[in-house]
């Protein structure tokens, strides 16, 4: 990664320009550093960066909702990585007066994803019982905080012991310590019928077990294959290659008879329907004024310090998430 001096053209008709003060890092930085993201593939050279929180620097014409000196947050295909950004309102709110820009900027990637996941394509039920892997994460983290708000029982997983608390906190009902404990034993002796809802973003090293220890109807839902990278900061084409040989091919009439559903998905390939990511930040907005979310636990980078936060995130020992404050 390299910082460039880029001109910014003033905002257009309909566009809002932002004088960034925090943007969120998320794991699909990694894989579009590694230019492994499929999303971002024939964009080269590109700024990396899905979320931002900032104040609005000025505005083009036909702008009647947000105004110059305006503290926002919002959400950006691509380009956050930067200290101004031109963008369009439907992408873009109002902070709240109690929030910071670091929490502004950790905020809108993992809820939208979060709530997505469990509303959406989960269809979850106040009764179902749900596994959330990576559970002090950024994604992680906001699950729980739903499924606690929603008074769903889950089970957190971790794979450092000093995550625990941080899971415990989120509101896992129970923490699994992969460090520590056998994964699925320990799984199977809190919830021995299995699950209604496994959420997984490791992919080939837990894929196999999270789809065995579902319920008949059941539903695995798919979000990202951390475990395929290294933490070196390079690509090695050795893993990658091994763990998508590793990873688990479903076979249709096991599904059917099983009575499961695999379900997988990225938002960023939802990005153009504004109204729904509307929509979805509505309700979480709604749900933060009624205290309902916890603060998410945020780590802030200087902005010149990129690569150091991308290598904390690949160490695999961060919880929460991780922003930079330019």
């Amino acid at each position: 990664m390299n910082i460039d001096e880029t001109p910014l053209q003033n905002p257009g008709p309909g566009e809002i320009q932002v004088e960034i003060k925090a943007c969120g890092i998320n794991f699909a930085d990694i894989s579009v550093r590694l230019g492994l993201y499929a999303a971002a593939r024939d964009l080269y050279p590109l700024c990396p960066g899905l979320e931002f929180s900032g104040i609005v620097s000025r505005t083009g014409t036909g702008i009647s909702d947000f105004n110059p000196g305006d503290r926002v947050f919002g959400v950006s295909r691509f380009g956050a990585y930067a200290t101004a950004i031109n963008t369009v309102p439907d992408h873009l709110w109002h902070l709240p007066q109690d929030w910071d820009f670091s929490r502004g900027a950790a905020f809108p990637v993992a809820y939208l994803t979060a709530y997505y996941a469990l509303h959406h394509v989960g269809h979850l039920k106040q009764g179902d019982k749900v596994l959330v892997h990576s559970a002090a994460g950024g994604v992680g983290t906001a699950l729980l905080h739903l499924l606690k708000a929603n008074d769903n029982l889950s089970a957190g997983v971790v794979g450092h012991h000093e995550k625990v608390p941080y899971a415990r906190k989120a509101g896992a009902s129970v923490v699994i310590d992969k460090e520590r404990q056998p994964l699925w034993e320990t799984a199977e002796q809190w919830s021995p019928e299995g699950y209604d809802m496994i959420l997984d973003a490791n992919g080939a090293s837990t894929l196999k077990g999270s789809y065995a220890h579902l319920k008949p109807g059941g539903r695995l839902l798919i979000y990202g294959f951390a475990s395929m990278f290294s933490r070196s900061g390079k690509k090695n084409y050795l893993k990658l290659i091994w763990y998508y040989f590793k990873t688990p091919r479903f076979n249709p009439f096991d599904l059917t008879g099983t009575n499961r559903t695999i379900s997988g998905f990225n938002l960023i390939y939802l990005f153009e329907k504004k109204s729904f990511f509307r929509e979805i930040m509505d309700v979480l907005l709604r749900m933060d004024k009624e205290n309902l979310l916890p603060e998410m636990p945020v780590k802030s980078y200087p902005f010149d310090d990129v690569a150091a936060a991308h290598k904390a995130m690949e160490s695999g020992k961060t919880v929460g998430k991780l922003v930079l404050r330019t």
